[in-house]
């Protein structure tokens, strides 16, 4: 099996947890038992695994999450490997926001529409409802950012009893 690369899109004040949970789950991710027992031992993780995971950002600089930590994403969304899953976490309204006005990260994530998945975590719906390709299509978020999302883009189908679409 190719190892899939999913990129997590990384912003300035975004929740930690929203992109790091999620990595690490798809980064310790095995094909087997055997995998799973050696990846447990071993420092390095193994090159078979099935999915490659990559942060980015704009300009691929530091940028400092939500709880002040800084992180040092891996690439640019210029030179940014080709990717077969997109991840678009969420964080505080405020940066959202700066990210829904950002042309720049709204035309890269629409050039990836046609990848394997698009995926967003929490208030990170309200970037990707931002491009349109949610329209049509179910979806949640942050339980205070519900009424929002329904607002701002009447397309989508908004669920409030889930906590994952």
């Amino acid at each position: 099996m190719k190892g899939r690369k999913v990129g997590f899109l990384l912003y300035d004040y975004v929740d930690i947890l929203d992109f790091t949970g999620p990595a690490e789950v798809l980064s310790l991710t095995a094909n087997n038992k055997a995998e799973q027992a050696i990846t447990l031992y071993k420092k390095h993780l193994l090159p078979t695994r099935p999915f490659k995971v990559y942060t980015v950002s704009e300009t691929g600089k530091q940028i400092l999450t939500h709880s002040g930590i800084k992180v040092v994403p891996d690439f640019s969304i210029d030179n940014s490997p080709k990717l077969d899953i997109l991840i678009i976490p969420g964080g505080p309204l405020r940066a959202v926001q700066t990210m829904v006005k950002n042309q720049r990260i709204q035309k890269w994530i629409i050039k990836h529409k046609s990848i394997e998945y698009i995926c967003s975590v929490c208030t990170g719906a309200i970037i990707l409802g931002e491009t349109g390709l949610l329209n049509g299509k179910k979806t949640t978020t942050h339980h205070l950012a519900l009424k929002m999302l329904q607002e701002k883009y009447p397309d989508i189908r908004v669920v409030s009893d889930n906590k994952v679409v």
